[in-house]
Formats: structure tokens, C-alpha cells, sequence
């Protein structure tokens, strides 16, 4: 009896002394790898001896309502130990309030928040490589609490060894990423569940997953290397597929088979509910640092897969560099990705939450802008559309409250970084087209079309060998102010545009090449794990062509007469090599259009600024060939007449030109005599009409010309059996909103 009483005893105690001890626990964390609306992963580490550490939690601040719950199973990675606890059966869309405890007490309170089960809007972020840099990755982690994300996907390499020393480094770090709330006068921290990725940094053991974070994707219960890939949906918008791209290696065959049979069977059955797809995995399909080879396996695992069955987004790491890509499809028969903007997948990356960004100077002709920064993506998902911000890190952003997030679901604290990409500014929106792949539309432009041009003509001069070509030349285009045998070097760029319809405007414009070397060296590559490479920086000129020009036959003598005598931009080259974007200024859009106008293409030179170090460009024959990113605006049936090319019957409209240009259309011949009406009409301004049969119409070669002193023009034309028709339109003064109508009498 007086044991029984001393055992009582002592046990109240203990419970009280619960009450205000601290259990011998630390390392939170928590994970989602199933139901988010209804299940949680609570994992944490001893902090020393922790002795029966239990979990106490409920839906509401009253902790006399909350329920204790044991431990569901403890792992070891290596010498690191942790508990989890699953929490099950948890109200959707609901804040879950909980203490880690043992018998020395409970640790402070903290809350997270479930999924909805209904669509409802959600922030998140998604970023990877914490595995260095450490002041930069807790800067980042920092950042993850002020923004307050309904949940984190981390890309993989949490640390650089995945050792269990560094891995409780990486997770005593994360605890900045824990919002300090007051909620019904009581101090809480919020806690944001991770879904974690399997990174190269992890392969010494694939079980890093399960063993540090607790996750069971495939839910058996086994800790192994099927628990390092899996999908949930979040508030009933967005499936979130996490894959393990390291099965690409050799030896892990079987799981690669087993994950891409699940992932075809599951995208199958997911294609259009929920409304939005994500991916997430480490090594890129194609990285942007050219110290990282291209992982074709992996396009040929999922490429067509993401395609068929509407991958949007896909989040990449490893590179420790920023990217973002236009909608993309795999080319058919080919490993290569085009782009889409109509319907595709976009893909955005690569790493760099703290880890040393490399030097991003591996461009494509679908990447939107790339750049060497430390970051993560900030992504704001609803029905209608995703919102891709860039953040970098630094403590200049404000702190959301608890309230404010409450309030709005997509709200953003004030004074981010954001890194504003070239042709989409700090926010990158995404939307769907009618089968359910991503669509982009740039802002504040209507009717319009984008197109990317690749270099069609590509080779440079040099003055002191003035009648040599040096097209294809291995090193690529080289450009310098005086050199001792070539003298001065300038490279020469042309594209292209004649598959565009004349009618349309340029509004847009963003160049896109690169500078060697063509492969980083082992010792750089080696060197770029460790410190940026950012060496040596040298001014090159940007200017002005005209597009007239041969690559196989151009040379100094005949070349260099082409170059406008304005420079429109100076930017910088290193030794390292970089990719430059750049966009280009509303003057230098005015005179492309002229040159599309006139030639139907468009002409860039690229000189040196620097006496003596010498510059190479990638041409077209060295696989990395300049770009030409352009958007133009026009109607419906502006866009329908590619070459000006004209089908009876069929109406233009919208023309507008400057003073003094010509404009031509064409009409093909047909295998029967005809009658044709051509007319003009509406609009401001003075067009006159010319009409030739059999060539090429000019102001002195026509075979009927209206030039009435506003826009009413008429031609009625007998056009014999195959001859073609030639139009043109002359600009007396400057006209807009008219209308070119041909129509058989």
C-alpha cells in the first residue's frame, strides 16, 4: 500500500513537473508524404538522454483537450537518433497545436497548419542545396518564417557529406525557419512541413530520407530507397510528385523501373485533378552551369511522360545557379526540349539555398534568364494561375503575422528580394490552356505571338586579314580590340524572321548568348563546389547589323561597312565563361522592326571594349548558338498571313505603317483565270494601293494603282491562269487601323 502511494505520488509529480520542465529534445522538424489535410510527420532528436518522449496535441489553444500519443517508430541515421510521431485523423484545413515531452517535461509549444480538402489557394516555396554555405542557408531559413508558407518541397543535398554531425547541423539551422506567434496570449512557434528530395549529396545512404525526416511514401512501414519518391495533393489544386533522380545511377535499376511505372500510373490517373501538377528532383535535364553534363536518362524517363500527361511545373537543383525556362515539349526523336508557349512544361531551378552559386553560363533557346544568385522559389497557387517569384536572401523583407497569413492565403511580406528575370519582371505567371499544360502570356501585351529566332548566319572579321572568313571557327566568335595578328575582331549575328507575318509589330526583344569556354575544366569544376568562379570580367560592345550578310563568305572587307556606329549596350564577359540575357531598350526594338521590315530579319554585332583580352562567342557550329527571344503584336488575321502570303477570299486587318514604307502582299497563282478585288479602307492616314500580275510590285511596276487622297483604294484585276498576284501598300503619310480585303469579283 505505501508503494502504490509513493508510485501515485511520484507520478503526479512528475506531471506537474511537466508542466513548466523542458524535455531533453530538440531538432524539430515535420514532414508530409501522404494525406497533408488529414496526417503529419512530427519528428525530433534527444538532446542528450531523453527518457519516453511522448507527443501531447489538439486543434485548439486548451491543452486540457489535448491527447498524448506515443511514439510511432525512431530511426538512426548513423549516429544521429530521432522519433517521429504520425499524426492521423487531423481536421482538414485546421491548426494543430502540440508539445514534444519526456519525463524531464515539454519543450515550448508550436503549431502547424493542415491542408484544405477543399480548392483553396496556398503559398509555398521551393528551393535546395542547403548542404554549404551555411551563414547563406540559415539566411534563407530565416526568410521560410517570414514568408510563412503552408509548406516547403526541398530539393535534396542537405548536407555536403551526409554525415550524422552535418545532417544535425542542417537541422539545428532549420529551426530559423520557425515563426515566433502569440496566439490566445500564448507563445507558439510555427512549424512548416518539408517534402523532401534525395539529392547525389544523399547517396551514401538511401534511406536518408525515411531515417531523418520520417517519411513512408509507399507506407509499409520499411525504411529504404522506395521511401525516396512518392505524390500528395494540397488543398485539392496540385498534385506534388517527388522523384529520385539518382536512380539514374548505375545499380539502382529495379527502383528505377518501379518509380516510373508508379509515376506513369499515377499521372495517368491524376491528369486533370487536381488542376495543377508539380515535380520535384535533383539533377537537372539540363543544367545551366556547363561544369554539369546533361542527364538524357532522365529526359528519357520522363520528358514525353510530363508531356502526355500535363506536368506544369517542374522544380530542378543540384547546379547551385537560377534558372527559369519558357513552357517546353520534348522534341519528337531527338533529346531536346522546344519551346511552347501555348502548352508545355516549365521548368525552374537549380539549387543554391546556400551552397555556392556556380557561374550560370549554360543557356538554352527556351531559357527565360538564368543567374548566379543564392535563392528559392515562391510559389503562389490558386485555380486560374501559379505565381513564380525568385527570393533572394538577405534580412531586408518584413515579417508576416500570424493574423496577416490568416487573412490571405497568397500574401507576401514587404521589402523581399526578388530577382527580376528578363522578359517576365519579378513574377512569373503561369496558366493552362484547354488540356491542362502550362501557358505563358507576357504582361500587358494582347494579340501577340513569341517566337524564338536561333541564329541563322554566325561568323566574325578581322581587320588585319580583312578578305579571310573565319565561319565555324572552333573556338568560336572571337572578338577583341587589337590583337597582334588579327588586329580588330567583331562578330557578326543574323536571324531569320521571315516565318513571321510582315502585318505584326515587334514589341519585344531579348538577346541571348553565350561566352566560353565551351566546358568548364575538371580543376574549375572541382573548384566551383567550394567559391563562385567569377574571374576577370571584360567590357564587350553590343551594336547593330544589317542582316545582309553570308556566314560562309563575309569577311572584314565586306562586313564591316554593316555595323551601326551606335553601340545600344556594354556588358560583361569572364573568363569562366557566362551566358548573357539581355533585353533590349525601346530604341533598338524601333530600329529591329525597321530591319524586319525591310529585310525580314534582324542583325546584331558584338565587339570588344577591351585592348588586348580576347573574347569567344558561341556560334551556331560550337552547339550553343545565339537567341533572339521576340513578341509581336497583331490581329487574328494578321498572324494568319505568314509571308504576307494571301488566300482569296481574306481580310487584314489593323495595318499600320510609318511614312514612306512599303508594305507587299502576295497572292498565289491558281490553275484558273480569275477575277480580283482588292480594296483598303478604314483607318487614319494616307495609303495608296499597287497591284502588279506575274512579279514583283513596286511604285514604278504596277499594273493598277489607287492613290485617292485618303484610305477608300480599290483594284479590280483579270488575274490570267498561273500567275501569282503581287499588292503593295505605300505609306503617302503615316496610317493605322486599316484594312487590306481581297475578295473574287
Amino acid at each position: 500500500m505505501i508503494i502504490r502511494s509513493f508510485r501515485a505520488t511520484l507520478a503526479l509529480l512528475l506531471f506537474s513537473y511537466a508542466g513548466a520542465a523542458i524535455s531533453a529534445t530538440h531538432l524539430y522538424r515535420l514532414a508530409w508524404d501522404s494525406d497533408p489535410s488529414h496526417e503529419a510527420i512530427v519528428g525530433f532528436s534527444p538532446k542528450g538522454i531523453s527518457l519516453s518522449p511522448y507527443l501531447v496535441y489538439g486543434t485548439s489553444t486548451d491543452e486540457s483537450q489535448w491527447q498524448r500519443i506515443e511514439i510511432s517508430h525512431r530511426a538512426n541515421f548513423f549516429s544521429l537518433e530521432s522519433y517521429f510521431v504520425r499524426l492521423t485523423n487531423l481536421p482538414a484545413n485546421s491548426s494543430v497545436f502540440f508539445k514534444v515531452c519526456d519525463l524531464e517535461g515539454c519543450d515550448d509549444p508550436m503549431w502547424f497548419k493542415t491542408a484544405s480538402r477543399e480548392p483553396a489557394p496556398f503559398t509555398a516555396i521551393a528551393g535546395g542545396d542547403t548542404r554549404t554555405g551555411w551563414t547563406t542557408r540559415r539566411e534563407g531559413n530565416k526568410l521560410v518564417a517570414k514568408i510563412r508558407p503552408l509548406f516547403v518541397m526541398h530539393g535534396g543535398d542537405f548536407t555536403n557529406g551526409n554525415t550524422p554531425f552535418e545532417m544535425a547541423g542542417f537541422l539545428e539551422d532549420w529551426q530559423l525557419t520557425l515563426s515566433n506567434d502569440v496566439i490566445d496570449g500564448k507563445i507558439y512557434k510555427r512549424i512548416y512541413p518539408v517534402i523532401p528530395t534525395h539529392g547525389n549529396h544523399e547517396d551514401t545512404n538511401y534511406a536518408t530520407l525515411c531515417q531523418v525526416f520520417g517519411v513512408d511514401f509507399v507506407r509499409d512501414n520499411v525504411c529504404d530507397e522506395q521511401d525516396t519518391y512518392g505524390a500528395l495533393t494540397v488543398n485539392e489544386l496540385a498534385r506534388v510528385y517527388t522523384l529520385n533522380s539518382q536512380f539514374q545511377e548505375s545499380g539502382w535499376q529495379v527502383y528505377a523501373d518501379q518509380m516510373n511505372e508508379w509515376l506513369a500510373s499515377d499521372l495517368q490517373s491524376n491528369q486533370h485533378l487536381p488542376l495543377w501538377r508539380l515535380a520535384q528532383y535533383h539533377k537537372p535535364i539540363f543544367p545551366h552551369f556547363d561544369g554539369k553534363s546533361s542527364n538524357e536518362g532522365l529526359f528519357q524517363w520522363w520528358a514525353s511522360l510530363f508531356y502526355q500527361h500535363n506536368m506544369n511545373l517542374v522544380v530542378e537543383s543540384d547546379t547551385h545557379i537560377n534558372k527559369l525556362t519558357y513552357p517546353m515539349i520534348p522534341e519528337p526523336n531527338s533529346i531536346a526540349f522546344a519551346r511552347s508557349d501555348n502548352g508545355g512544361t516549365v521548368y525552374v531551378g537549380e539549387g543554391s539555398w546556400g551552397a555556392p552559386a556556380r557561374s550560370a553560363n549554360q543557356s538554352y533557346p527556351w531559357t527565360i534568364d538564368l543567374a548566379s544568385i543564392q535563392q528559392f522559389k515562391v510559389l503562389s497557387v490558386t485555380a486560374s494561375e501559379i505565381k513564380v517569384r525568385t527570393a533572394e536572401f538577405d534580412d531586408t523583407a518584413s515579417t508576416l503575422s500570424v493574423q496577416e497569413r490568416e487573412a490571405d492565403p497568397l500574401a507576401l511580406p514587404e521589402n523581399v528580394k526578388w530577382w527580376v528575370a528578363n522578359d517576365v519582371g519579378a513574377v512569373f505567371t503561369l496558366t493552362q490552356n484547354e488540356k491542362g499544360l502550362t501557358t505563358y502570356s507576357p504582361p500587358g501585351l494582347e494579340n501577340r505571338r513569341a517566337y524564338t529566332l536561333t541564329a541563322q548566319h554566325d561568323s566574325f572579321i578581322a581587320s588585319a586579314k580583312p578578305t579571310m572568313n573565319y565561319n565555324a571557327y572552333p573556338s568560336g566568335m572571337m572578338v577583341v580590340k587589337n590583337d597582334s595578328k588579327y588586329g580588330e575582331t567583331k562578330a557578326l549575328i543574323s536571324f531569320d524572321a521571315s516565318d513571321i507575318a510582315k502585318c505584326a509589330t515587334l514589341d519585344r526583344a531579348t538577346l541571348s548568348f553565350q561566352s566560353n569556354p565551351a566546358k568548364t575544366s575538371l580543376i574549375t569544376g572541382l573548384a566551383s563546389e567550394i567559391v563562385p568562379v567569377y574571374p576577370n570580367p571584360t567590357p564587350i560592345a553590343i551594336s547593330l547589323v544589317t542582316p545582309s550578310f553570308n556566314e560562309n563568305t563575309v569577311n572584314w572587307h565586306n562586313g564591316h561597312s554593316l555595323f551601326s556606329n551606335d553601340t545600344f549596350a556594354v556588358i560583361d564577359v569572364i573568363d569562366a565563361g557566362n551566358n548573357i540575357t539581355l533585353p533590349l531598350d525601346e530604341a533598338t526594338v524601333r530600329a529591329l522592326q525597321q530591319q524586319f521590315k525591310e529585310h525580314a530579319a534582324f542583325g546584331v554585332g558584338i565587339s570588344s571594349n577591351h585592348p588586348l583580352q580576347k573574347r569567344f562567342i558561341d556560334a551556331s557550329e560550337n552547339s550553343k548558338a545565339p537567341v533572339l527571344h521576340v513578341d509581336f503584336s497583331g490581329s487574328e488575321s494578321c498572324f494568319s498571313t505568314p509571308n504576307n502570303l494571301l488566300t482569296p477570299p481574306q481580310t487584314v486587318e489593323n495595318l499600320h505603317a510609318r511614312r514612306g514604307v512599303f508594305e507587299t502582299y502576295a497572292v498565289s497563282a491558281a490553275q484558273r483565270s480569275r477575277t480580283l478585288s482588292i480594296n483598303l479602307e478604314n483607318g487614319f492616314g494616307d495609303a495608296d494601293l499597287y497591284v502588279q500580275i506575274g512579279q514583283k510590285v513596286s511604285v514604278s511596276d504596277f499594273s493598277c494603282r489607287s492613290n485617292a487622297i485618303d484610305n477608300k483604294e480599290r483594284c479590280v484585276i483579270d488575274v490570267p491562269s498561273g500567275q501569282a498576284l503581287s499588292i503593295g501598300v505605300h505609306a503617302r503619310s503615316q496610317y493605322q487601323g486599316l484594312r487590306l480585303r481581297i475578295s473574287e469579283n
